[in-house]
């Protein structure tokens, strides 16, 4: 039985195959060029932001310490030991209020005695106009003497050692009458030295109780009574709430852009979720040679209930810029590798450009370089470099 003859098969070519790989390559290159249609030659509109030059408010930060104007340390003049102290730490004390006591009995004592040779001192004083009076009562009578018995000379009436005798007498008279001149004077300035030293006395005695020197708020005690106060050490201190300050402390670069009268916010670190307003009082006239700082005083609109000095605050003051500077929204600025840059519209497509920036002001900042008056910033979110754009919404 001879073997079956196999026809071979002559299969035809498929072109639908190649055709579905040219409309899917087709496909793709009409994407890619659509897509990079849109993306480079479509343009996109894009909120932007003018540059120009304006004067902008600054605020400038820095620390400080709650301090006052009027703040006295309360001492005594006397050496003397503490019979009582009328006041405490936080009380209110009115100027003049009696703040504290010495022992003052050996003042007393000696007040009393220099009052005694005073008094003593007047009634010499009348013994010597006494003795004046009979002085010249004596003076009085000698004179008289004399010039009779030189009238008796001069008639041969009298001896010449008559007249030597009455004129011996008349001239004791005369010494007698200066002596008692001198007493009077030496008397008169007894009772001068004498009421001095009363009047001394006085005073030290009042320096033994030691008043409020000022209307304020007793701030720190030091010493209890019992203990020996000497002159010149610190009893208390009282503070003059209305002269209380925050002690700001800033670089100098910022000396002639702080001024007096600028507003300023204060925040403490014990409350940091409260703001305090408050002024610019007055600035130093003195940087600090090692930090290059100068302070400048700052009055508050009200205290903090739990306000105690030496206080750590931060003190933000509202200036303005010296000259007009160039400054943008702080959202339009970008990071690249750690430098900060902005997009800008040049000839219709987004450039990303590095800025120099500087202080900040609110929600804008300030560019030192990289910008120029008239140059046009865009939004930053989603741009590209050479993405086409056109000028959306103008942002202020």
């Amino acid at each position: 039985m001879k073997p079956e003859r196999v026809q071979p098969v002559h299969l035809k070519p498929d072109h639908s195959a190649g055709w579905r790989r040219f409309a899917v390559v087709m496909l793709l290159a009409l994407a890619a060029g659509g897509a990079g249609f849109w993306w480079y030659v479509l343009p996109t509109p894009v909120a932007y932001h003018e540059v120009r030059l304006r004067m902008m408010s600054l605020e400038i930060n820095g620390p400080g310490l709650l301090d006052a104007i009027n703040r006295v340390v309360v001492t005594s003049r006397i050496q003397g030991f503490l019979k009582a102290i009328e006041a405490d730490r936080n009380d209110s004390v009115k100027r003049g209020q009696v703040l504290a006591r010495l022992e003052s009995v050996d003042l007393q004592n000696q007040l009393a005695a220099a009052q005694a040779e005073a008094s003593a001192a007047g009634r010499m004083v009348t013994e010597a106009q006494a003795d004046r009076a009979r002085a010249q009562a004596v003076l009085d009578k000698t004179k008289i003497e004399y010039e009779r018995r030189v009238t008796l000379v001069r008639l041969n009436a009298a001896s010449q050692a008559e007249l030597t005798t009455t004129e011996a007498a008349f001239k004791q008279a005369e010494a007698d009458m200066a002596r008692s001149e001198a007493g009077i004077e030496r008397a008169r300035a007894q009772v001068l030295s004498q009421e001095a030293n009363v009047k001394v006395l006085e005073a030290r005695l009042g320096e033994a109780t030691i008043s409020a020197p000022l209307d304020g708020v007793v701030i720190s005690r030091e010493r209890n009574p019992g203990d020996l106060l000497l002159p010149g050490a610190n009893l208390m201190q009282v503070v003059e709430l209305s002269s209380i300050i925050i002690s700001a402390r800033f670089d100098e670069s910022a000396r002639a852009t702080i001024k007096a009268g600028q507003p300023a916010r204060v925040t403490f670190a014990a409350d940091p979720g409260r703001v305090w307003n408050g002024r610019v009082l007055r600035l130093s006239r003195q940087v600090d040679q090692e930090t290059r700082e100068f302070t400048a005083d700052i009055t508050l609109d009200s205290l903090p209930d739990s306000w105690a000095m030496g206080q750590r605050a931060n003190v933000a003051v509202e200036a303005q810029s010296p000259e007009q500077v160039i400054g943008i929204p702080e959202s339009l600025v970008m990071r690249r590798d750690g430098r900060a840059g902005v997009w800008l519209a040049q000839r219709g497509r987004a450039s990303w450009t590095p800025v120099t920036l500087g202080y900040i002001s609110g929600s804008n900042v300030v560019v030192t370089r990289g910008l120029k008056e008239g140059d046009v910033v865009l939004a930053p979110a989603g741009r590209y470099a050479f993405q086409p754009v056109s000028l959306g919404t103008r942002l202020p």
